[in-house]
């Protein structure tokens, strides 16, 4: 369908990449992947026809239709959310409004054939271009997307950007293009929406290319990855997974390949240099010179920024109750968001906020972050406790003309330049980056300066919405790395399934003017969930299965969660090994706080590792295993 020949790309600052060559064929799911700032969206829009390579061209077969979905912000257009869908179907509509005329103009005069023939050829048309369940299947997709039906006659200026957003992407699925080009699709989706929108492209039948740090989204979702890497890029075959485990493998040969050549040329140069003078050697010393000068040399493996590693400033220690909801009732109008709302955070608690849209998540980040007043009840802050706010709008408040540094600058009061050049490095921000101004910058970059900007100081409490949103998969592993080792307490909102199950420890699940919390990850809530729905649905049967399909489903259902168990330990074993290492340190033999919170986070691993052998164990027993 779509053929890349010979493309190369420039910025003043350097290539993007040079010489690509890449064919895009029909049922191909490309997701494609690559630092921020290495140049996935300009190398999208050179596909689309948006943007002009350098060199090369782009062909495109004539009869291939394209659907898009970028990452600028829909304008109001006064229509409802509905018509906005359909407008991308004119001829359905004039279609609509023609068949409508047609029919009053032969109810006032039955006997015009040429009208009745006319009628006739327009519902054929309308029939052949879907015109007839074309408003079902939008409606279906508007709701897949968040939006309640009472919501598909309201005008799209009343919505946020971001469910304008939604509003488009509905649009160019419901004209099932051939193939499909889109711009971190889920960055502006609720988790719900996000699994909606992973199951109706997973059933996709045409092209895809897809820009997107979401690992377990594009995992469910593509069946290519298309990598852009120190201004080269690289099909792999497979999922997100497979492809990095074989990167994974190439970079290992990669190594060895350089390894063994490099051992192979100072062998030959030592052979050289210890019979360059003897004559009866003077064949053999040219055969090796001419040998080394022919031999084709294995570029050195560039070792990139994996090793990086965030740590964030540890806060003193805090009361135990770090922060609290008391009988907390929110309203917006007549609506009402939380009745009589109870809700603690202890330290050390990270706690993953899940739920359906619109059911309150960011309004009870926002009330513990003093940003969004109660209508009654009371939000308390512990004695001491330093609570810090990170939510999308802190990436529109940076100054777009002010450097990188700068901007770290600001917030960084008593720092020398060299820690602040430290500490910009563990954001993927060394040398002149650090220069960049904030305008120029991409929005995963932009994100990492918020992010560096909110965690400069010691914090209690972290209170994160959407943490990952625009940042690449480098970047999410640092961050996650770092909010895992993080002492205090954390309370997040993600649509990244992968990070709340490495972060968080408990999940509560927001709805109906209340909470529910389950002890444990955002996979652990899911197996929780998953029970109860089986409950529910199995109670009212009378209808027995047979054994043989029930035992399957229970075997399933016990071998996954015990699959969870042996991650978890593994997690557990490494968390603990950390505070060990800390307490063995003996550069911290004199700080009492840190050994003291690191010997109670060891004894709270040491007794949730009990907990989960003694589930193990019944699992184990339960007879349903026997036939495992």
């Amino acid at each position: 369908m779509i053929r890349l020949e010979n493309l190369s790309k420039s910025f003043p600052d350097g290539d993007l990449f040079n010489n690509v060559n890449v064919s895009i064929k029909r049922g191909m799911r490309i997701g494609l992947v690559g630092p921020n700032g290495s140049g996935k969206t300009t190398l999208l829009r050179i596909m689309l026809g948006k943007d002009s390579p350098d060199s090369g061209n782009v062909q495109v077969d004539k009869s291939t239709t394209i659907g898009y979905l970028a990452q600028d912000i829909v304008a109001g257009t006064g229509r409802s959310i509905l018509e906005e869908v359909l407008v991308a179907f004119p001829e359905v509509r004039d279609l609509e409004g023609k068949m409508l005329a047609l029919s009053e103009a032969i109810s006032k005069d039955h006997d015009n054939m040429e009208l009745v023939n006319k009628l006739g050829d327009a519902q054929h048309r309308f029939e052949a271009l879907g015109g007839w369940n074309l408003e079902d299947k939008a409606k279906k997709i508007l709701s897949g997307l968040g939006f309640a039906d009472e919501k598909f006659t309201e005008p799209m200026d009343v919505f946020s950007g971001g469910w304008r957003m939604r509003v488009a992407l509905a649009s160019i699925l419901l004209q099932q293009p051939d193939i499909l080009f889109l711009d971190e699709p889920t960055n502006h989706l609720d988790l719900e929406a996000t699994i909606w929108l992973e199951s109706f492209l997973a059933n996709w039948k045409g092209g895809m290319v897809m820009i997107s740090h979401d690992r377990a989204f594009l995992d469910r979702s593509i069946n290519n990855i298309l990598e852009i890497d120190l201004k080269k890029i690289t099909l792999y075959h497979g999922n997100y997974t497979k492809y990095t485990e074989e990167k994974a493998l190439r970079i290992e040969q990669h190594r060895n390949a350089f390894r063994n050549q490099q051992k192979q040329i100072k062998d030959t140069e030592r052979f050289i240099e210890r019979f360059r003078s003897k004559n009866t050697k003077a064949t053999q010393v040219q055969s090796r010179i001419k040998m080394l000068d022919k031999l084709e040399k294995i570029e050195a493996p560039t070792e990139q920024n994996h090793s990086m590693n965030l740590r964030l400033p540890q806060p003193s220690r805090s009361p135990l109750n770090v922060a609290s909801c008391r009988n907390v009732t929110k309203h917006y109008g007549d609506i009402e968001v939380f009745n009589n709302l109870d809700m603690v955070v202890e330290r050390g608690q990270k706690i993953g906020l899940v739920g359906h849209n619109g059911v309150g998540k960011s309004t009870l980040l926002k009330m513990l972050a003093g940003v969004e007043s109660v209508t009654s009840g009371a939000v308390r802050i512990g004695s001491s406790v330093v609570s810090a706010y990170y939510a999308q709008h802190q990436l529109e408040i940076l100054n777009p003309n002010e450097t990188v540094f700068e901007s770290i600058q600001k917030v960084s009061q008593g720092w020398s330049e060299t820690e602040m050049r430290t500490y910009l490095g563990s954001f993927m921000f060394s040398g002149d980056e650090i220069e960049k101004y904030v305008k120029v910058l991409s929005g995963g970059e932009i994100a990492r300066v918020a992010l560096a900007r909110m965690l400069v100081q010691p914090s209690h409490l972290l209170l994160l919405d959407e943490p990952t949103n625009h940042l690449d998969m480098m970047t999410r592993n640092v961050v996650e790395r770092a909010l895992v080792q993080f002492s205090g307490s954390i309370v997040c909102i993600s649509h990244d399934r992968h990070f709340l199950n490495n972060v968080t420890n408990l999940t509560c699940e927001v709805g109906n003017g209340g909470i529910r919390l389950f002890e444990g990850n955002y996979e652990y809530y899911e197996w929780k969930k998953q029970e109860e729905n089986q409950s529910k649905s199995e109670r009212p049967k009378v209808k027995v299965e047979p054994k043989g399909k029930s035992d399957y489903k229970e075997r399933k259902k016990v071998r996954n969660r015990l699959t969870w168990i042996e991650k978890r330990f593994t997690t557990i074993e490494k968390e603990i090994e950390i505070e060990r290492a800390l307490t063995k340190n003996p550069d911290h033999v004199d700080d009492y706080e840190m050994l003291e919170r690191a010997l109670k986070n060891m004894n709270t691993l040491e007794q949730e590792y009990l907990d989960l052998m003694e589930e193990q164990e019944i699992l184990h027993s339960n007879h349903l295993l026997t036939s495992l």
